[in-house]
């Protein structure tokens, strides 16, 4: 495991809030990357209580991963708790529990600004996303199918340089 994630884990688990920059695509456009120029910092606050939709917790998956995803489903179980998260930048969900949740997003610092997860323009902007899914949804399938098409169509017409040598001599 990272020495970065032990140290926000470890310090989380003590009940110390965390300031960590973001990496991956899963979250954006709003959460970017480490390695962009205009890289997000989060501050993680650790967990108390149940989360709520709308929420992003910083979760502990079983094969060791890390994410930072949306939720957008809560349920419970035999009495215990589930979230279903969703990158903002992705179709697909997990599935987990209350437990390997090991603290929430509070604030969101991008570009010299700072946004909290209670300001009004904030929240609106989760409303609009979150309602924007089943369009987001068909608009990435139907990307994927059309950039698989063209790729299949290069294959087809395009032939790699090292075929084209091969044929000249």
């Amino acid at each position: 495991m990272n020495r970065e994630l032990t140290r926000i884990k470890d310090e989380l688990e003590a009940g110390r809030p965390v300031i960590s920059f973001t990496s991956g695509v899963s979250m954006e456009p709003l959460l970017h990357d480490k390695r962009k120029r205009n890289a997000t910092h989060v501050l993680i606050l650790p967990v108390r209580g149940i989360c709520k939709i709308g929420d992003m917790p910083l979760v502990f998956m079983n094969d060791g991963r890390y994410i930072l995803h949306r939720i957008v489903r809560v349920d419970e179980k035999d009495g215990k708790i589930f979230y279903q998260t969703r990158g903002d930048n992705c179709i697909g969900s997990e599935y987990v529990s209350q437990e390997s949740v090991l603290g929430v997003v509070s604030e969101i610092y991008y570009k010299n600004k700072t946004v909290k997860v209670t300001d009004k323009n904030y929240n609106q902007y989760v409303k609009i996303w979150m309602s924007a899914y089943p369009l987001r949804k068909i608009w990435m399938r139907g990307k994927g199918f059309i950039f698989r098409r063209l790729r299949l169509l290069k294959n087809i017409f395009i032939k790699p340089k090292e075929k084209k040598e091969d044929e000249e001599r």
